[in-house]
């Protein structure tokens, strides 16, 4: 198989996020754990090329959870009733092969965020809505990976880098209420980031094996909040099925830990959970790559009651130049 073919069949395999995760809080932002960063897969590229993903993340909020089961409106007896949170999420990524082993990316989210609530439901009870479009966090990293030189699907490598406070933490609604913080575009917080990753050729031709392990905590913060740091872990399989279609399944591992501050909300923050994420990329000529995944959610343990997502769906394009 030539590596071309290689390259189209496995361009778009899932990687966890691990810079991500799927961030559900009481009311607040999300991100799917769709990766579509090809070096962590183990899929070569030529020094100097670059690829630009361009992925849309739909996301909707609406299912009230305690622990590991669901709940309603009833058994919630906090300050607010959440009701919903809508998370569009527009993420650009632009990465480059600096060399063999060296390689950067470039992560630009912009975040469409609609969020209602009750507040005081048991006194003077207020309904309260945002409705925004934001600039989220950056975030940049390197990865440094080593290949083996008889098979180039066979690589491991680490990952690190900052997620940067670029994105808004004082954005208000129209009534001039201003969002809590974990509902915000921007958590405030520079974070730093770690991880691993190993990817190792499949069964059969054109697929592959991937994993990776991530870690990433605030280092810096404003405004008396920290946003809770997050360990995740991925394991996938990725394989072609027909011609220039591939199928992926990966399974996710992610733990976030309570929010701190007096502008955080600890006991209604954080939790453990497991998804499941199958889907689909067909490349639609040499450098170009159409994908589309859902991620289902297998296991969900929440701190307090929060506001957490049936399904989320991920569809995106990727181009290398």
């Amino acid at each position: 198989m030539s590596m071309e073919s290689i390259r189209s069949r496995l361009a778009l395999a899932l990687l966890l996020g691990g810079v991500a995760g799927m961030a559900q809080a009481s009311c607040g932002q999300a991100f799917c754990v769709v990766n579509t960063n090809w070096a962590m897969q183990g899929v070569p590229s030529e020094p100097g090329s670059s690829r630009l993903d361009l992925r849309y993340e739909a996301i909707n909020q609406n299912r009230l959870w305690r622990g590991t089961r669901g709940v309603s409106a009833a058994d919630d007896d906090s300050d607010a009733l959440e009701k919903r949170t809508n998370n569009r999420n527009l993420i650009a990524t632009y990465d480059y092969t600096a060399s063999n082993a060296w390689g950067f990316s470039f992560v630009v989210p912009v975040q469409q965020r609609l969020h209602e609530h009750v507040a005081d439901p048991a006194g003077d009870a207020t309904y309260e809505k945002w409705n925004f479009t934001r600039l989220g966090d950056v975030k940049a990293l390197a990865n440094y990976s080593v290949t083996n030189d008889d098979d180039p699907l066979n690589r491991y490598g680490v990952q690190f880098g900052v997620k940067l406070s670029t994105g808004s933490h004082t954005v208000s609604n129209g009534d001039g209420s201003r969002a809590e913080r974990a509902l915000q575009p921007g958590s405030g917080s520079t974070d730093l980031i770690v991880g691993g990753y190993y990817t190792h050729r499949g069964l059969t031709p054109g697929a592959a094996w991937f994993g990776q392990v991530s870690y990433q905590q605030a280092a810096l913060t404003q405004d008396a909040f920290r946003p809770g740091s997050q360990t995740a872990v991925t394991l996938g399989y990725n394989q072609s099925v027909a011609g220039d279609l591939s199928a992926t399944l990966q399974i996710n591992a992610l733990r976030k830990d309570h929010d701190r501050g007096a502008n955080a909300e600890p006991a209604l923050s954080g939790g453990k959970y497991a998804f499941v994420s199958p889907g689909l990329s067909y490349a639609a000529a040499k450098t170009v790559q159409l994908y589309g995944y859902v991620q289902l959610p297998v296991y969900r343990n929440v701190n307090g009651i929060q506001l957490v997502a049936s399904r989320a769906f991920v569809g995106g394009m990727s181009f290398q130049f």
